[in-house]
This record gives structure tokens, sequence and C-alpha cells, in this order.
């Protein structure tokens, strides 16, 4: 409700102004650019919110875990960054929905590498991905990287719809990526967070 009404207030006073100077061609063209900018970033943001609350229901079938992983580093290295991938047992198989799993490690995937990408220095940063199965064979994907700490403020609300820190993010995010992960039954989780290692943890059933 803040955010629509704070599109929607600018929009109806700048229209009842320009009502009132039809004439004033500059005014007008002025007032039209300013409508046109904040309705285009309101139905960003109604389309983000949509995302959160609309996920479809998964479409699952059997697929290798390694392929989904391998097509997820390709996506977002960019060579820069040192990745090592370590499944266990190598043929892990997983029954879920390949588009929506995907969508969830691409974006921790992303996250991780931008975390690395971000500092300017010479140290050697590096990103591992760990998979493996547990005795219940819950299958486990822990995504890691040592790009420094999540500070504690942002660590307590990265799951919360639309909070942010970038400047050109939705804040949408991982907030879709535990909700996808929640309709396979499984969770998402920050595991570990500290200057050395920042780690998340998706369990899949």
């Amino acid at each position: 409700t803040h955010e629509i009404m704070n599109s929607l207030a600018p929009i109806t006073s700048i229209s009842n102004t320009l009502i009132n100077n039809l004439d004033d061609a500059k005014k007008v063209g002025e007032g039209l650019d300013i409508i046109h900018t904040t309705s285009d970033r309101l139905m960003q943001f109604v389309n983000s919110f949509r995302q959160v609350t609309r996920i479809p229901p998964p479409q699952k079938a059997p697929f290798y875990l390694k392929e989904l992983l391998a097509d997820a580093v390709a996506l977002t290295n960019s060579g820069k960054i040192k990745i090592n991938i370590d499944i266990n047992p190598d043929d892990i198989m997983l029954y879920a929905d390949r588009t929506q799993i995907s969508q969830v490690v691409v974006n921790l995937m992303k996250n991780a590498v931008e975390s690395c990408e971000n500092n300017n220095d010479d140290k050697e940063y590096f990103i591992e991905i760990h998979s493996h199965l547990d005795s219940e064979e819950r299958i486990y994907i822990e995504i890691s990287n040592n790009g420094g700490k999540i500070s504690d403020e942002i660590a307590d609300n990265i799951f919360t719809p639309f909070f942010t820190t970038k400047t050109d993010g939705s804040g949408i995010g991982l907030a879709v990526s535990r909700q996808i992960v929640r309709l396979h039954g499984g969770s998402l989780r920050l595991k570990h967070n500290d200057e050395g290692r920042v780690t998340f943890a998706v369990v899949v059933e």
C-alpha cells in the first residue's frame, strides 16, 4: 500500500495540475513525462508483487542435479571467480520443477558472484557448491562464497519481500526462491555468515 500510494499521489497531483494548464505545452509535456515514469515504476512494482504471490505449482519431473548446476554456473560465471562443484554422489537426481529450482540456484549464484566481485582487493575469491544426500534421502545444496559477511541488519531481512540494498534491485529474488523451495516441501536458509564464508543452504525433499 505504501509503495502504491507513493506512486499514485504524484500522478493524481500532476494530472490535476495539467487539467488546469492544457494551453501550456511545456508544462503538459513535463507533466506527462513524470506521469509516464511514475506509472512505469508502479507497473514494475506490481509485476514484482505478482511474482511473489502467484508462483505456479511445481511441474515435477526427474533430472540430474549436476546438469542443472552446470547450467547455473554457465549463466552466472563471469570468469573472474573460481567456482568449485562437489556433488556426492555424482548422479544425484531430483524430482522437481527444473525451471523453478534453476531459478533458485541461479539467484543464489548471482548473489554469490556479486558479493565476490564487489570487493576491490587482491584477495582470491571463490564460490563453492556442495551437494549431498542425508539419511532420509533429502537433497542438500549449499552455495558458499568468501566475498564478506552479510551485516546482521541485512541478514535479518534478506528474505523479506522488496527489501534490497541494490540500487537496481527489486528485493524479491530470495523471497521468491524461498517460496519456490517451500512449494517443493523443502527449505532455504542462511546457514553460515562470517567474513570467511557465507553459505546458503537449500534442502529439497
